[in-house]
């Protein structure tokens, strides 16, 4: 699988995430819920995803963003060997 491909895989399970802990969570509960036990549909190569914050998951979910524009862009990524 190729990086954008796996970007796109994170970004699609941390807004599913974002997502769930919005609408279970009442305002009266800590930000860092999870809810792991109760969602089996989660994908498994992002279970990480379901303990961090909602403010975590916004601030992730930014930085995939930023992180797919830059492959789409042709921004090399960091670690690539300048020629």
């Amino acid at each position: 699988m190729d990086d954008d491909e796996l970007i796109r895989r994170e970004l699609r399970s941390a807004r599913e995430e974002l997502v769930r802990k919005r609408a279970r969570q009442p305002d009266d509960l800590p930000a860092s819920t999870s809810q792991l036990p109760l969602m089996p549909e989660r994908d498994d190569a992002f279970l990480r995803l379901a303990l961090m914050s909602v403010e975590d998951l916004e601030t992730h979910i930014d930085r995939l963003e930023r992180d797919l524009a830059d492959l789409e862009t042709g921004i090399d990524r960091p670690d690539a060997e300048i020629e």
